[in-house]
């Protein structure tokens, strides 16, 4: 067994959410957490014996205050370093109550698809950040 299959793996999920305007929301990871300062879709580790859609809509509730819809995943990503691996699910995601407002001292943002690429993200996010770029409308979402 390989030093990297020792490590647990950890299933993370993130909300590919739109609003009226076709932008996706993003979420700068704040100062003291790892990867500080780089934006990512929210989300958050899913809990042992969660359900992935089931643990995203309760993170949003948690760290932005609102009530969301989980629909379908559309892509996934494996990242890892030494002693962590993440198999992180992204999910067509829509706000259906509340207004996204930071609880976990996360800074918030809506950007257009054709202005992702000016965002710094994890790794495991540039995959998906691709995918996006340029699209005209994508995952339905709401705000």
């Amino acid at each position: 067994m390989s030093d990297a299959e020792r490590v647990p793996l950890t299933v993370v999920t993130a909300a590919v959410i739109r609003d009226g305007d076709g932008r996706f929301l993003l979420a700068r990871r704040p100062e003291g957490k790892h990867m500080a300062g780089l934006w990512e879709f929210p989300g958050g580790k899913v809990d042992a014996g969660e359900e992935p859609a089931a643990g995203l809509a309760r993170e949003l509730a948690e760290e932005l205050g609102v009530e969301a819809e989980v629909g379908e995943p559309i892509t996934f990503a494996v990242h890892s370093e030494p002693g962590l691996r993440i198999l992180l699910l992204f999910y067509s995601t829509r706000i259906v109550a509340g207004e996204a407002k930071p609880h976990d001292g996360q800074q918030l943002e809506w950007v257009a698809g054709s202005e992702l690429r000016r965002y710094p993200t994890p790794p495991a996010d540039a995959a998906l950040v691709r995918l996006l770029q340029g699209t005209d409308r994508g995952p339905e979402g709401g705000a």
